[in-house]
This record gives structure tokens, sequence and C-alpha cells, in this order.
């Protein structure tokens, strides 16, 4: 398996929408179940008082050995790309994971996020001084792209996620609810996520039954798909059970998280429903206009689903895959 970092698949999205580059980047987001990390391990109570955040301070060891005091009430949290567990587990950052300047951000968050400032992925340490951060989250040391670990955990207590935890959305919403005392939240969370799969998986068996599915990127009038175990990847084909298309059946055991179609493996698409995420309307507009596009079975039967670039498709969490799950219910079940 490759060891990579878990939000360079929103990286390698935006920088192709921005530049128009067609650089593909790894992700490894797997959403099978998951345990907090073993290295959140509680070495001291410092205060017994409960905090806003539902505990009291304590010394942790995260997931590259460090040993972390975690406030007893923190009120200005960075965790940037970990925006979505911490929604989920009732806390809110200060500021906002973004690339460019937030040319790009985790636009299905807007709604929690609003208008809080950005952060640059690379976390520049004049921007964590200037947001002046009680305690700061990170979801693997690649994350700290500006300076070593010592730099950061200067001006704030510093929490490095192993990667294999932060790979696992599961395993990172409980390790979240572990670290903020808030673990009755994300089991709560997790049973709501799984009972409601359950619900929506039986209604699809029902309705789509054993019809094929893909999910294609248009960017820069290029066709992506990624692979069943990422994103909403793996919501559509692990979590819900859907049929893969072949050009996602056919993909290698261990691919790549985001991989290019050439013009002949699309005319061979046997998807029955195809789910369309659009970088841009000229690659929408281009694509219609090949003859291959008639002879895919989604298209005769009326059945092509477009959805936006800025959706949660692209990435995973309880409240990016709860959205793609209600937006797969919305188009293939109430229509």
């Amino acid at each position: 398996m490759k060891k990579i970092y878990p939000y360079t698949l929103a990286i390698a999205t935006s920088a192709m929408l921005l530049t128009a580059c067609g650089d593909q980047e790894d992700t490894d987001n797997n959403s099978a179940n998951g345990e907090p990390d073993e290295t959140v391990e509680e070495t001291e109570d410092a205060d017994d008082s409960e905090s806003d955040a539902g505990g009291s301070e304590k010394t942790v060891t995260d997931g590259y050995g460090n040993e972390v005091t975690v406030p007893a009430s923190p009120e200005r949290i960075i965790a940037p790309y970990l925006e979505d567990p911490l929604l989920t587990i009732g806390l809110e950052p200060i500021v906002q994971w973004s690339v460019n300047n937030g040319a790009s951000v985790q636009d299905y968050l807007a709604d929690e996020l609003g208008d809080l400032p950005y952060i640059d992925y690379q976390l520049p340490l004049e921007s964590v001084m200037e947001a002046d951060p009680d305690f700061v989250v990170v979801p693997d040391e690649g994350t700290l792209g500006s300076g070593d670990y010592n730099q950061y955990s200067q001006m704030a207590p510093t929490y490095v996620m192993d990667s294999e935890t932060s790979a696992d959305w599961r395993a990172t919403l409980l390790e979240m609810g572990s670290l903020f005392d808030r673990d009755e939240e994300a089991e709560t969370a997790l049973e709501e996520y799984d009972a409601y799969v359950e619900e929506v998986k039986q209604e699809l068996n029902d309705t789509v039954g054993d019809d094929k599915v893909a999910v294609v990127w248009l960017i820069n009038g290029s066709y992506f798909v990624v692979a069943p175990n990422i994103a909403s990847g793996a919501v559509l084909f692990d979590d819900l059970e859907l049929e893969p298309a072949n050009a996602i059946a056919e993909l290698p055991e261990d691919p790549d998280h985001w991989n290019e179609l050439s013009l002949e493996a699309f005319a061979n698409l046997d998807a029955e429903y195809l789910f369309l995420v659009n970088g841009d309307e000229d690659s929408v507009d281009s694509l219609m206009t090949e003859d291959v596009w008639s002879t895919i079975p989604a298209v005769e039967n009326d059945q092509v689903i477009e959805i936006a670039d800025d959706s949660s498709w692209l990435y995973n969490g309880y409240q990016a895959n709860r959205q793609t799950i209600e937006e797969v219910h919305e188009q293939m079940i109430s229509e």
C-alpha cells in the first residue's frame, strides 16, 4: 500500500483546476473500520476540572512519539484538513484549510466554517503565529510543511497523528474524540452513519440492483476515476456496495488513487448510472459532442447525473460521506 498523506488528492485536484496541470497525486483515504491510534495515551492528569471540550488537561503521546499537553478547555484550535471530524464531535476551528489562499477550500463544509480565515495547507509558521492557537492537531507530519515540529510546538501544543490513522476517516474520528474527551460523540456519529448506510443501501438494492455505476471527473478536458477505496469511491462501492463499472472494477489491486481514462476506455464504459463531476463546463460540452458519448448505457437510459466539483465527493469523513450518500439517495432513489 502506498504511504501518502490524506489530503494530497484534494491538493492534486485543486492544482489541475487552478493551473490546468495534469499531474497525478496519490492519497490513501480508506473507509475501513478503525480504532483510535494506540499512541493516544493519557500519561498525566494535570487538572480534574471539566472543560468546554469535555475533559481535563492531560498529557498524551502523539503518533510520532511526542508528549503533548492537551489544554483543559482548548478554545483556539487549528486542525487543518481535520475540520470534518472536529465539527463532528462538536468543536470548531479558528481557521480553515485551503490551497492558494482560499482558491480551493473544503466547500462542502461552507455552512459550518463560514467566513473563517484561511490557512495554507503547508501551515506557514507566520500564519500559525498570527492565529494564536492554544492547540494544534494535524493529520500527519507532512502537514508541518513550513518548519520542524519544535517550531510549531513552541507556539502551541502540537499533536501529530500517525499517517495510518489519518488515512482512515473512522480511526481519525475516534482518535479526535479520544483526544478531546469526546469519545461518546465520535462513537455516536459512527453508529448513526452505519445505520444510515444500511438504510440507503437497502433502498438502492431495491431500486438500482446490480446496475453498474461509475463516477467520472472531468478536469481540463481529461477524464478521471478515483479508486474504489477512497473518497466517493469508498462511499459508493464499499459502504453502499453499488456495482462498479468496468473502468473501476478493472483497476489493479493496488491502483493509483487518481486514474486517467483514455477516450477508448471511456467509450467502452458499461455504466448504467454515470455520475459526472464537473471541473469545467467546457469539458462537459466537449464530451457530449464525442461520438463515444452516445454509446454509454447511462446516456442511452438518461441516467447521467451531474455533480458540482465543489461537492463533498472529493473528500472523506463523517460530514463528507454523509453528504455524498444524501446526494446519491436524492439522485438515484428520490428522483
